[in-house]
């Protein structure tokens, strides 16, 4: 499901900062996570780091705390971690309809200053792993068949095939500074 093209074309609409990525401890973090993440994640990461801050998009950096660095017990897979768990709760309280999935299935990759979570439903390999938006403000899920870089691309150039996106502030975003 991964489209290799994806990061290429979000590069092309907002090329990232001089300096910009961040560098992961992909062995570490996958071990604590129990899973592998997909490969467009792990590019974006390098290339961009934990986001789109003009617009206001926040991509989780995945990291390891160990016990002389976490502030609660048992919480091995950082502040990605958390997120998720908060994300996993809202799950269970919103009820969500016409997606078959359970709240362990999510793992949570961003947030935007409106407090829309950007997830993936983690079936399968992670190179087919959905996005799976909550939408804060109307209390709903909307799910997208494409990879996380894909999804960025589409909703940064307005692309119909993430319409639902539409009312976002990322809408179209990437298409207003070519």
């Amino acid at each position: 499901m991964i489209d290799r093209a994806g990061l290429a074309g979000l590069i092309r609409l907002m090329p990232p900062p001089v300096g910009a990525g961040v560098r992961v401890d992909w062995e570490a973090v996958q071990r604590a996570w129990g899973l592998m993440f997909p490969s467009d994640f792990k590019a974006f990461l390098a290339q961009y780091g934990d986001g789109l801050p003009d617009l206001d998009l926040g991509v989780l950096v995945p990291s390891t705390v160990t016990p002389e660095t976490w502030d609660e017990p048992g919480a091995p897979k950082g502040g990605m971690g958390f997120i998720t768990a908060d994300t996993r709760a809202t799950w269970v309280d919103t009820e969500p309809t016409g997606t078959d999935a359970a709240a362990e299935d999510l793992v949570t990759w961003g947030a935007d200053g409106s407090a829309d979570l950007y997830c993936w439903l983690t079936h399968g390999d992670p190179e087919d792993w959905p996005v799976v938006l909550f939408s804060h403000g109307d209390d709903t899920w909307t799910r997208f068949d494409c990879g996380m870089t894909e999804f960025l691309r589409r909703v940064l150039s307005a692309d119909g095939r993430a319409e639902a996106m539409q009312d976002s502030a990322l809408w179209g975003a990437g298409s207003r500074r070519l």
